[in-house]
């Protein structure tokens, strides 16, 4: 690589903002990587040069937050060159309304978003011959766990998402690939590593592996690391991947289930690939396995044709099954989906008073659940500060834990005996 002038190639400072799924902020990562090799410098969107902006599109408030994010920066930084990818522009609808925009600079379809690393080069000459850009990692730039992306793409086809449409069908990632990033992730002495994909549970290995095989295989590689699983869909949660998690020591008692619903009908209308008695027997499943397991769920309130009674049933469905935690989301129409279409759409007030409810609901079942491991030992990855300058992390579980008066650093994997249930986090604190 030859730069052209080391003057200019100081000068380029550069900001990433990432909304949305970890997905998102594993290719954000890539670009961040990518950009440094180059000679770039990484600084903050009202200081750089080059301001990125990795959009989400999985609901109409994602899609405002990247609009209101680029007039901010716009204000704050106005001699920035803006410029945009992500899942919100895809369509050409969609990047003409970035286009249109005061201040974008260039727009950079999702499915190029690999190439920013030439366009910045570029546009100010920094070398002659920038590296091709493989989608490929060594650390994780401000997180204490690593994301490691193993698919991307979805065949689910629900109703409401337009995620399955703008990242288009499930490919896998190569197995080799997958195991060398994990070993470049361990050098980096990263004590969790969370495989991510857009469908995680479809992933397939070349020679007809399945999840299963290749957490066995991540199992098997020497080191002081955990591993878990990001959202997984209902339909790719087999008895072999949970005697897989049941026989690891390293594998994470934590499963992301994507419920959304617990009426049959709101289901059939979702597209979802399963209905309320197969369900419950899963939950029975994955609880006969792990006892003690993690099960947080997405719940989505207000879709279209949901009755008082279709609600009712998953306020009770939840609380039947204990879910440790909740992740609400109100529904939002997305053009191109099915949903879109399908009335009677749900007044705003009523969905707002059902997110509302639910969200008390997942507190109360968080709390729950957080009092089983009062007084036991328990392993908590160290992740970050509150604003009260009290560490904060993790367990397997992902049960949340605040650590007051712990001098160590985020990074760490602690061992400690939760005491109580902090009255304002509703966390175990020790």
């Amino acid at each position: 690589m030859s730069f052209r002038s080391e003057n200019i190639m100081k000068s380029i400072k550069f900001a990433i903002k990432t909304f949305g799924c970890k997905v998102n902020q594993y290719e954000s990562q890539v670009i961040r990587e990518n950009l440094a090799k180059i000679g770039c410098l990484e600084t903050t969107s009202g200081k750089a040069s080059v301001v990125i902006i990795n959009s989400c599109t999985v609901t109409g408030m994602a899609d405002t937050k990247a609009l209101r994010f680029i007039k901010k920066v716009k204000k704050e930084n106005p001699g920035a060159k803006i410029m945009v990818t992500g899942c919100s522009v895809v369509y050409p609808k969609d990047i003409a309304v970035f286009e249109s925009m005061p201040g974008v600079d260039r727009v950079v379809p999702n499915g190029e978003k690999f190439t920013l690393p030439l366009i910045v080069s570029d546009l100010y000459g920094i070398c002659d011959d920038v590296p091709v850009v493989r989608e490929e990692i060594s650390g994780f730039d401000s997180h204490t766990r690593a994301f490691l992306k193993i698919q991307d793409g979805c065949d689910q086809k629900c109703s409401y998402c337009k995620v399955s449409l703008v990242r288009g069908p499930s490919r896998s990632r190569p197995k080799q690939d997958i195991l060398n990033e994990l070993t470049r992730l361990l050098k980096g002495n990263y004590k969790e590593i969370v495989l991510t994909g857009i469908c995680l549970g479809s992933w397939k290995g070349s020679n007809k592996e399945a999840l299963p095989d290749l957490l066995k295989e991540i199992d098997s590689i020497n080191g002081d690391f955990r591993l878990r699983m990001s959202s997984i869909e209902p339909n790719h949660i087999t008895g072999d991947l949970l005697r897989t998690m049941a026989r690891s020591t390293r594998i994470c008692r934590h499963l992301h289930i994507p419920l959304q619903s617990g009426s049959d009908k709101i289901l059939a209308l979702m597209k979802r690939r399963y209905n309320i008695s197969r369900f419950r027997k899963l939950i029975n499943d994955i609880r006969s396995e792990l006892p003690l397991a993690g099960i947080t769920m997405d719940v989505i309130a207000g879709f279209p044709g949901e009755t008082e009674e279709d609600f009712l049933r998953t306020i009770e469905l939840i609380k039947e099954v204990q879910a440790s935690r909740l992740h609400v989301f109100g529904y939002s129409d997305r053009k191109g989906t099915a949903s879109f279409d399908m009335t009677p759409k749900i007044e705003r007030d009523i969905a707002k008073k059902r997110v509302s409810s639910l969200i008390g609901i997942g507190r109360e079942l968080m709390e729950k659940f957080s009092k089983r491991f009062v007084g036991q030992n328990i392993e908590i990855l160290v992740e970050a500060r509150t604003k009260n300058d009290q560490l904060t992390g993790y367990t397997r579980e992902y049960v949340q834990v605040t650590l007051p008066g712990y001098l160590g650093i985020p990074g760490e994997l602690v061992r400690a005996k939760p005491t109580a249930i902090d009255k304002i986090s509703h966390c175990l604190s020790v």
